[in-house]
């Protein structure tokens, strides 16, 4: 991997020698600063010894420390305070609260030399939490199931963040040691083991991470400089100082993260959380300087890397036209599809606080990928929006992530609850489709090729009892329009146990579904129809049918899917036919019922997607 620029890559506890470590670390609000090396018996923490630091003019302090090899435990303590983990510590093996570990970034030998990445057009992501992903939820465990994915068709894996969180399990958000990966999921080493696994069998493997607040617990950053703002706030802990006093070491801070993850673990890419809460007044957007960064060190590296933002709407100067640059990002969440599909099965149901509106939102964001919103103040008309839309180039869908279901979709039930046990098995298949075979990056959310029954409700365990009741009353709080009725608490183990996603033998015909939808994407791009340039979207209120047609140049493809609110599929309609002036063939059924011979006239269930050629 190639140097970087970045000085703060060289913060931390870095091994000189077999037995020598290097310590470094910006503290300008303590006077004197010492190294405390820990020896632990019996989860009991023994002070073993303490070594001076130098410090600078900036508030930068320095120093070697002998006998100090890999595996040694320490803290920072910093004048007369207790000792705490270091801001940039590459390992917390007892959590937040414990001492940081001297890691041996060269002990790890990759076999990933070879690896150059998946091209954006090829992009197939599955999201992922480590820990509910196998019954172990650790790295290890993980890599024995890296098979089934490859088998599925997905060509990348998006792991929710990794940093060290407080308590025993926690959805990721709650990061506070941002250069530690989790303790719980296993050894630094051993998630470079799955990267280099995933890289082996032609993964790419991208990272969420968490930039728009520190967790609210273990967060001792500010005890050593100034790294919260004092201007800004989220609902989910401090925001980063991104403009004020002292800013510019803690936006290093963030870029040296950036790259970190890159560099030392091998990623392909980063998603961002919610920009939109990444609060700066300075001259230079701290999410623009990260994206510049970002591209100068793609320069210097031969293998393909991803830039992916979530915003909280859908902005065109995120991705542009799509045609990728330095001042555009590689790609960006964009939700109204998937919410549409929601509000169209369930127009009861609402797990986001923008109000969809079913069908005519689902009609509008399959033609152009999200759905137009103006001002409040302002009624959005049809004709505000075809002056919205007039004469657009579509060619930005293809820079956008695009999900069925993603954990923020599933988490904000308070059951937890998956697509397909609000509306049904057969209403998440007839949907699949128009996600899958639609020309954006497709996103499959862990368990969903299997419909598990698993849920994946929100968890969050803490140390500290009053913040832990704290969340759990907050999270009813900020979904008021739930009805929480004997939904599990964020700390109760159970919202964590449950969701462990174990594929189910009686849906095989699901995942077969997903296999065969996935090696009809892979066909379309192979052939260059599946192409925002050939598509066109229709929806039918006669035959309640959405339609996907892309005139490729050699052939149609049709993908139509009959969509019922779970409501009305309930009162079990009666089947609707669809006539062709020609005989097509069928390619691929929902219902598993795809013809041998061209066929005139489609017979369509309630829920039911059926694909056909015509050449």
């Amino acid at each position: 991997m190639p140097a970087t620029s970045t000085p703060q890559l060289n913060h931390g506890a870095k091994l000189v020698s077999a037995s020598q470590t290097q310590f470094r670390v910006w503290a300008p609000k303590a006077r004197t600063l010492s190294v405390e090396l820990y020896g632990r018996n019996d989860q009991e923490e023994t002070l073993v010894s303490a070594h001076s630091l130098v410090r600078d003019e900036t508030g930068i302090f320095t120093g070697i420390v002998a006998d100090c090899p890999a595996g040694s435990l320490y803290k920072f303590k910093l004048d007369d305070k207790p000792g705490r983990p270091d801001p940039y510590s590459r390992f917390q093996p007892f959590g937040v609260h414990g001492p940081s570990q001297v890691v041996d970034s060269n002990a790890y030998q990759w076999e990933d030399q070879d690896w150059r990445g998946i091209k954006k057009r090829d992009l197939i992501v599955y999201e992922m939490h480590v820990g509910s992903f196998t019954e172990a939820g650790t790295y290890v465990a993980a890599i024995e199931r890296l098979d089934e994915l490859v088998e599925l068709g997905v060509t990348s894996i998006e792991v929710l963040p990794l940093s060290q969180t407080p308590g025993r399990w926690n959805w990721g958000y709650d990061g506070v040691n941002y250069f530690a990966p989790r303790n719980t999921f296993g050894t630094p080493d051993e998630l470079k083991a799955f990267i280099d696994a995933c890289h082996a069998k032609n993964l790419a493997v991208i990272i969420d991470v968490v930039y728009n607040h520190v967790g609210p617990e273990g967060n001792y950053l500010n005890e050593f400089a100034y790294y919260r703002s004092k201007k800004f706030g989220t609902p989910w802990g401090d925001s980063l100082n991104f403009g004020g006093s002292g800013c510019q070491l803690v936006r290093e801070f963030v870029i040296a993260n950036v790259l970190f993850w890159m560099e030392e673990y091998h990623f392909d890419g980063l998603r961002l959380d919610a920009i939109h809460y990444m609060f700066d007044d300075s001259e230079k957007f701290i999410v623009d300087e990260i994206r510049e960064r970002f591209k100068t060190y793609e320069k210097t590296v031969d293998r393909e890397l991803y830039l992916i933002a979530e915003s909280n709407i859908y902005d065109s100067h995120l991705v542009g036209d799509g045609s990728g640059s330095d001042e555009t990002w590689d790609a960006v969440w964009s939700d109204c599809l998937m919410h549409s599909i929601y509000s169209h099965g369930r127009p009861d149901l609402r797990l986001t606080n923008r109000h969809y509106q079913g069908t005519p939102d689902l009609a509008e964001s399959l033609e152009h990928a999200y759905v137009f919103a103006a001002p409040e103040a302002i009624r959005v008309t049809d004709e505000i929006r075809a002056t919205h839309h007039a004469d657009e180039n579509r060619k930005y869908i293809e820079s956008l992530i695009m999900a069925l279901q993603t954990h923020d979709s599933v988490g904000n039930h308070p059951h937890g609850k998956r697509l397909h046990q609000l509306t049904s098995v057969e209403y998440q298949m007839a949907a699949a489709p128009l996600i899958l075979l639609y020309p954006s990056i497709p996103m499959i959310f862990m368990g969903e090729e299997w419909a598990t029954e698993a849920p994946f409700p929100f968890f969050a365990d803490f140390e500290d009892e009053g913040l832990r009741k704290a969340v759990d009353q907050g999270r009813q709080d900020e979904y008021p329009h739930h009805d929480w009725k004997g939904s599990p608490l964020p700390s109760d183990p159970e919202a964590f146990l449950a969701t462990k996603s174990r594929p189910p033998q009686q849906k095989q015909h699901v995942n077969l579904w997903y296999r065969q939808l996935l090696e009809l994407r892979k066909q379309g791009i192979a052939e260059g129809w599946l192409d925002v340039e050939f598509m066109t979207t229709e929806y039918d209120p006669v035959t309640e049918t959405f339609w996907l047609t892309y005139e490729g140049p050699r052939e149609r493809v049709v993908i139509c899917s009959r969509l019922l609110s779970a409501e009305a599929a309930s009162k079990e309609p009666a089947p609707v036919t669809i006539e062709n002036e020609d005989p097509v063939m069928v390619v691929l059924d929902s219902f598993d019922q795809a013809a041998e011979d061209p066929v005139a006239e489609l017979e369509f269930q309630a829920q039911h997607c059926r694909i056909w050629i015509e050449r």
